[in-house]
């Protein structure tokens, strides 16, 4: 019997070493992926976005056509929910999350082309994105996005910030110089 404890109790401690170790790793990848994301520039978002169209074309089997914004959207949503699978198609050997800069520079570039926002980058901060409106201005941060989707993002949520997104174009866009007539 005191041999079932001690196999059980070193069973135990096996489950929560590896537990932790996978929280470590998690922590650790996750810092890593914001460190190289702060170090995109904005000259890189194009050919990043380009790399996420040819890695979901070649390895994934899924052609991603940027000027179908409802479309590509959805793709995005249903490759990050296959987390493993994303890793592992965008995967190199020094960055096991390396997929975040190319999503993320494709999910922004919808948000560029459909829904008026612009890229901007602040020093030592990720590109992040910006739409002027009458009443102030709105930010998005695509690349953080794709981040919390594999966190824990459910089903949608990346279809719903686009369209939330989009839905900020039937705002008036802040234009200098042009007088609000409503006032």
């Amino acid at each position: 019997m005191v041999w079932v404890v001690s196999i059980a109790g070193c069973l135990g401690i096996l489950f929560l070493l590896l537990l932790v170790w996978g929280f470590l790793h998690l922590r650790q990848s996750q810092r890593q992926a914001l460190d190289e994301i702060r170090r995109i520039e904005i000259s890189d978002i194009p050919s990043l976005a380009r790399e996420c169209i040819k890695v979901f074309d070649r390895k994934l089997g899924i052609q991603l056509d940027l000027d179908d914004c409802e479309d590509a959207a959805q793709k995005l949503d249903d490759a990050l929910q296959d987390r493993a699978k994303i890793k592992d198609s965008f995967a190199r050997d020094d960055f096991y999350w390396y997929f975040v800069k190319p999503v993320g520079a494709c999910l922004g570039e919808l948000l560029r082309r459909h829904a008026r926002h612009e890229w901007r980058k602040q020093p030592r901060e990720a590109p992040s994105m910006e739409v002027r409106l009458k009443e102030g201005h709105f930010e998005a941060f695509p690349f953080e996005k794709v981040i919390k989707q594999v966190q824990g993002g459910q089903p949608g949520d990346i279809v719903a910030y686009v369209e939330f997104a989009r839905a900020l174009e039937q705002v008036e866009p802040d234009v200098p110089g042009e007088r609000d007539d409503r006032e």
